[in-house]
């Protein structure tokens, strides 16, 4: 049927690959295949509230050249372990999994072991 309207070019896909949120915040991270390249957007919607106490949504995102260099980032934050995952898409499990085989978990406090756990139950 579709193929009297001849070929479609320039077709982009989007795919959410990763997830987190704490306390009401968190973010989304697509992937974004396009014919000539693939993308990683990272969307999230930090809050402020105005001078009357309303509460004030902005949507922002900011793209990164590949998982490894969103992760890098992400892992970068001091307390990046709290972040509960939501969801992590198949394809980087292994590279998740490598990762966290890499952590000694001989540093990590009680509470830190806790929460890594929680992440390798998400990465089954």
């Amino acid at each position: 049927m579709w193929e009297k309207y001849g070929k479609i070019e320039n077709m982009e896909t989007e795919e959410r690959i990763f997830a987190w949120s704490l306390d009401g915040f968190g973010s989304k991270l697509f992937r974004i295949t396009e014919p000539t390249k693939i993308r990683f957007v990272n969307r999230y919607t930090p809050m402020d509230k105005d001078e009357n106490d309303h509460e004030i949504k902005h949507n922002r995102e900011f793209e990164y050249p590949s998982f490894e260099a969103f992760w890098r980032e992400f892992t970068d934050h001091p307390l990046w372990l709290r972040f509960h995952p939501i969801f992590i898409h198949k394809d980087y499990k292994p590279f998740l999994r490598d990762f966290f085989a890499n952590i000694p978990q001989g540093s990590l406090t009680m509470g830190e072991k806790l929460r890594f756990f929680l992440w390798l139950h998400k990465l089954d």
